[in-house]
């Protein structure tokens, strides 16, 4: 009687724990989301039932409590799981996958343990009792699989030990419940203890978000891989040996082994599988990594590495077995004012749209490249294809091609020109692959200057192209290929952007046969330019009245000892790229000041001197000093010197700009803008400068050609002058009836070939 009395309040107990755990589990689900709530109803549904269970329990015990017995095991396995799937791995795998290999796992390890149990203990009673232990045992080796092998912050393992501890007490009262042996009050304080556990963990705060994975487990990632084996291979070796001993397997100890040999097999699969999928992903990733690291991210195009791996491909071919290739390097014009007048966002989109129509433009052995910035480049290939000559209509025009050279602007009608000595020595065709490249250039100029619409608005753009071809022979390097046809675009803007020219400079396939090197070698600090091939030659501007010179321009020319004459459009072009271009303007304002005693011997009579300064200038310091001091050194009175902004490059700071100039005028210089009309000059700069003399460009002085447009630009320019008190010359007068022209709308300056082409000092004539 004492004994059935404590045996209910036992299960009284039991059932009033378990309900209080349910509730508890059930309150602390609330707020929560995810796997977090999932948990927690569960475990409030497993205790509820088990609770239950305890008021028809009997003895011996009916189905039905066993099955109930059983109900809150399968909550917690379908929970682990559930944990299973949110917990970092050191190796990403399939959430199933991982869940399965959990399971299996679980059970190799205690099916392993429960076979080295069997080999000592032969009298385990075997009914539904035994079903109990075994399920506590599978769950709290997951329990310690998921410790162990998914690494995760203190606060995220708290709940799992938690729930670990909870089901170690279950298993601790049902092993002696089916033992039938130690004191009840220990089976009772396990059942006890279980339901408070999980409470416990139900109450746990919610984890943080875990940054990364425990650096300290992925330090061995191969635990989780040989920590459900290493319990296997122990029982195994056991059995090996019992059976060496001549004690034969029990039916139930062969059955076991069988049952281990299909999970080991099962579970190897699953990781042949997850090594598989993981394999791909490197795969992927590599992929991805290669194309990132080949490919602008902007606009899918090839990148600056991707461009000099291919150009050296298309170099190596040339030389190898003659194929030719050709560059072109495209620069947008004015590309900043899009940016400051839509915004970044919009300009980026313009890049993207300028390098789909890039790619439409070129054949499929063509490489399109953003180098950078508003820069793209293309390697055109010609060592797949065989371009076929153009057919050629009798009586049809032949358009030309204009080429910049050493020499110049070359015109080619479909004859390339070799000339020596100032005679054409041979005439060779026009190589069609060149014709080719042009071709794809003039198609890709074309196609990029019309307006892209985005968003509604119509954005236009305009672009500068420069052509270099590496013939059949020429031993050139990336570098020099890409510097060249750098040279010619820059090219372009010097003479107003928008077209396409074609660099054709000094055939010698000697390194010290470029350009850009051998300006860089003249230019060096230390050198002379002067022993280097540069020289100052001097072009008078005359009163348009009388033809009387009133003033001369200095400028620089070069003739480099290996390449030859080379023209100024290349050479200064070259140098405000490469940042020499003070080095050539310090030398010519040297040389003038120096020369202005000789000059004023020529004519008779001390005479104004121009020398061009580039507007890059105006932003460094340096420019005043250097100024100062040529007048200085050669005793130049500062009224005679006349300062010509050349602005090829846009003045980034006016006020900047405007404060330099005036510095120089406070010592007496004055200052002029050149090249008015075109480039980046305009009404504002005379505005925003100081400016003593306005040089109109030639573009704005062909009244002989079209006088009423002309006439009506001019009449309007030198009104505004007039009213500024601004002098104006006008440039570009190589005929009588333009130089009378502009006489009569009242420009009293002039200069051109008609009165003198730029000459050195000893060639100089008072008369023009």
């Amino acid at each position: 009687m004492v004994i059935a009395s404590v045996v209910v309040l036992a299960d009284l107990a039991q059932l009033v724990v378990g309900l209080i755990a349910a509730v508890t589990c059930l309150f602390a689900a609330r707020g929560r989301t995810g796997v977090s709530r999932h948990w927690r109803h569960l475990a409030a549904g497993g205790l509820l039932i088990w609770s239950l269970t305890r008021l028809w329990v009997s003895e011996p015990p009916g189905i039905l409590s066993d099955l109930g017995f059983l109900v809150l095991p399968a909550c917690m396995l379908v929970g682990l799981l559930a944990a299973a799937h949110t917990r970092p791995r050191p190796v990403p795998t399939s959430p199933r996958r991982d869940q399965l290999a959990l399971i299996i796992d679980s059970v190799l390890i205690t099916g392993s343990l429960l076979a080295l149990i069997w080999s000592f203990c032969d009298d385990v009673a075997a009914d539904w009792f035994v079903a109990y232990p075994i399920v506590d045992l599978v769950l709290v080796t997951m329990v310690v699989l998921l410790l162990t092998t998914r690494p995760d912050s203190p606060a995220g393992r708290r709940p799992l030990v938690l729930i670990g501890a909870a089901i170690l007490a279950f298993g601790t009262g049902d092993t002696l419940r089916l033992l039938g042996t130690g004191p009840a009050w220990l089976e009772i304080t396990g059942h006890l203890l279980g339901p408070v556990f999980i409470a416990l963990a139900a109450l746990n705060p919610a984890r943080p978000v875990v940054a990364g994975p425990d650096t300290t487990l992925l330090e061995h990632p191969w635990l989780h891989l040989l920590l459900p084996y290493g319990p296997v291979v122990v029982v195994g070796g056991l059995l090996v040996a019992q059976t060496i001993g001549g004690e034969p397997l029990t039916a139930s100890q062969a059955y076991l082994g069988w049952f281990g040999l299909a999970l080991v097999v099962t579970r190897q699969m699953l990781t042949i599988m997850d090594n598989t999928v993981l394999l791909g992903r490197i795969a992927e990733a590599q992929q991805r990594l290669h194309h990132q690291a080949y490919h602008d991210p902007l606009t899918g195009l090839a990148n600056r590495a991707l461009f000099r791996e291919r150009l050296g491909l298309a170099l190596e071919a040339n030389q190898s077995r003659g194929a030719p290739v050709a560059v072109l390097f495209a620069d947008l014009d004015d590309f900043k004012l899009i940016n400051d007048t839509f915004g970044h966002a919009m300009g980026d989109r313009v890049l993207t749209a300028v390098g789909e129509r890039m790619r439409s433009c070129v054949r499929s052995q063509d490489l399109v490249a953003r180098l950078g910035g508003d820069e793209f480049a293309v390697v055109l290939g010609f060592g797949f294809e065989t371009a076929q000559a153009p057919r050629r209509r009798r009586g049809r025009f032949r358009p030309r091609r204009y080429v910049l050279s050493a020499a110049g602007v070359r015109v080619h009608d479909g004859m390339d020109r070799r000339v020596s000595a100032g005679r054409v020595t041979a005439e060779l065709p026009y190589p069609v692959w060149v014709a080719e490249a042009e071709a794809i250039g003039q198609r890709m100029l074309a196609e990029l200057r019309e307006p892209y619409q985005i968003d509604g608005r119509s954005v236009g753009v305009g672009v500068s192209v420069g052509l270099v071809a590496a013939e059949p022979g020429d031993r050139l390097s990336a570098d020099i290929l890409l510097r060249r046809a750098d040279a010619a675009m820059y090219a372009v803007k010097r003479r107003g952007k928008g077209a396409l020219v074609t660099y054709a400079g000094p055939r010698d396939s000697a390194p010290n046969a470029d350009l850009p090197q051998l300006l860089a070698g003249a230019l060096s600090d230390g050198g002379s330019p002067a022993e280097a091939g540069f020289q100052v030659y001097y072009q008078p501007i005359v009163r348009l009245s009388d033809s009387t010179t009133v003033a001369v321009e200095a400028l620089a020319r070069w003739t480099d000892p290996v390449a030859g004459p080379v023209h100024p459009d290349v050479f200064v072009t070259m140098a405000e790229r490469t940042g020499l271009v003070a080095a050539i303007d310090d030398f010519v304002l040297d040389q003038a000041c120096a020369d202005a005693a000789q000059l004023a011997a020529v004519f008779g009579r001390p005479i104004d001197i121009h020398v061009n300064v580039s507007a890059g200038r105006l932003g460094q310091q340096g420019l005043q000093e250097a100024v100062s001091a040529a007048l200085e050194r050669h005793g130049v009175p500062p009224s005679r010197l006349i300062v010509e902004i050349t602005e090829t490059l846009r003045i980034p700071d006016l006020p900047r700009a405007a404060a330099v100039l005036n510095s120089l005028r406070a010592l007496g210089v004055r200052i002029a803008l050149d090249d008015f009309g075109s480039g980046y000059n305009a009404l504002a700069q005379l505005h925003s400068m100081p400016v003593d003399i306005v040089k109109l460009d030639s573009t704005l002085t062909d009244v002989d050609a079209e006088p009423d447009r002309a006439g009506a630009l001019c009449r309007s320019v030198l009104a505004i002058c007039a009213e500024l008190g601004i002098a104006v010359v006008a440039e570009g007068l190589e005929t009588v009836e333009r130089s009378s022209g502009m006489a009569a709308l009242g420009c009293p300056l002039g200069q051109g070939y008609l009165f003198g082409p730029p000459v050195p000092l000893n060639r100089l004539s008072p008369t023009p």
